[in-house]
């Protein structure tokens, strides 16, 4: 019998995981996805004591949100956190009025289990067991699957009903964007999702919507990305037809040992990311100590024979460009290692 596609990706990413977990491995500390809790929901207000004329100026004001027919919360805010917060604000409004099983899948399922996302669209994905008569019929945002669940592939959240981990992946990788896909593959692996769990999910999708691509991302898949914008600018590297990097290598240098976001050691090229959150204080320090700590460990690579790309999340926007960086900074590196094979060449 022909072995299932997917089985070779499951077996590459089950040796990461397999080594991330030995106890002396620097890379343990990651299989958290630095998670501390799953989001929580918002409060659901108790509107019962207040009069119609207050409730209406309120909703009127923008104050407080009505989500479902008496289902109320206070308004999310419109920063960083606003599509956070509108996700979590229908979860909770569809868990107040839900009138039969239910659970909380794909894109929605990983927020709740605290995955990364990246420009995942605002969805919130609901699995029935059956087809569910739905009175709101403008429910925008809000996609219903009617599909029976096996008790494996249910679980609970902080008390909130959603598909288990590996279920969770394979549906958002088979449903997503490509690039959002390949950066919830990456995190769920590193919460926990159990790669033969997901082996056979994988066969049980057999046929559905979506699974070529599934196998594509498994394929592209890579737990140890620290961050979702390594995610994304590995898979920017796969399509500049670079070779498949090395995720986080271990570089010994004269000023010590760094470990490298997306590397090829064969021609010593480092792609590192760099996000905006290590420069902003708090847990990470002084941030101008940052940069200059940023700046000794750039120079000792180089010392050490490296080329360093450095990619900030502007550059992320424009994926052409980028790649043809990663190309020609991939060429030099070519043309270096060929000068110095001649030079020691008798």
């Amino acid at each position: 019998m022909r072995e299932a596609e997917h089985l070779p990706a499951i077996r590459r990413i089950e040796s990461i995981l397999r080594r991330m977990r030995e106890p002396s491995s620097p890379l343990r500390t990651m299989l958290s996805a630095d998670v501390d809790h799953p989001p929580d929901l918002p409060f659901a207000l108790d509107v019962t004591r207040m009069d119609r004329s207050t409730l209406g100026n309120r909703l009127n004001r923008g104050v407080v949100v009505a989500i479902r027919p008496q289902v109320y919360i206070a308004a999310p805010d419109d920063g960083a956190r606003a599509y956070d917060e509108s996700l979590l604000a229908e979860v909770r409004g569809i868990t107040d009025r839900a009138r039969g099983p239910l659970w909380f899948s794909h894109s929605t399922a990983a927020q709740l289990h605290g995955a990364w996302t990246y420009r995942t669209p605002l969805q919130v994905h609901v699995t029935h067991p059956v087809s569910q008569h739905v009175e709101r019929d403008d429910e925008a945002v809000v996609v219903r699957h009617h599909t029976p669940l096996q008790e494996r592939d249910r679980t609970n959240v902080g008390g909130v009903p959603v598909t288990s981990l590996a279920r969770t992946l394979v549906d958002c990788i088979r449903t997503l964007p490509r690039t959002s896909a390949v950066v919830a593959c990456d995190s769920l692996f590193r919460l926990g999702a159990g790669p033969w769990d997901v082996a056979r999910v994988m066969s049980e999708s057999r046929g559905k919507r979506g699974i070529v691509q599934a196998r594509e991302v498994l394929e592209l898949c890579d737990p140890r990305s620290a961050s979702p914008g390594e995610s994304v600018l590995r898979l920017v590297a796969a399509d500049a037809g670079l070779p498949r990097p090395e995720c986080q290598a271990e570089v010994v240098t004269g000023a010590g040992t760094f470990f490298l976001d997306v590397a090829l050691p064969d021609r010593r090229v480092a792609f590192e990311f760099d996000g905006e959150v290590k420069y902003g204080g708090g847990v990470y320090g002084d941030p101008d100590e940052v940069r200059r700590a940023e700046a000794d460990r750039q120079l000792a690579l180089e010392r050490a024979g490296w080329i360093v790309v450095r990619v900030r999340w502007d550059d992320l926007d424009d994926p052409v460009a980028l790649e043809q960086r990663l190309r020609k900074a991939y060429a030099e590196a070519g043309r270096r290692h060929k000068h110095a094979a001649l030079s020691f060449a008798p």
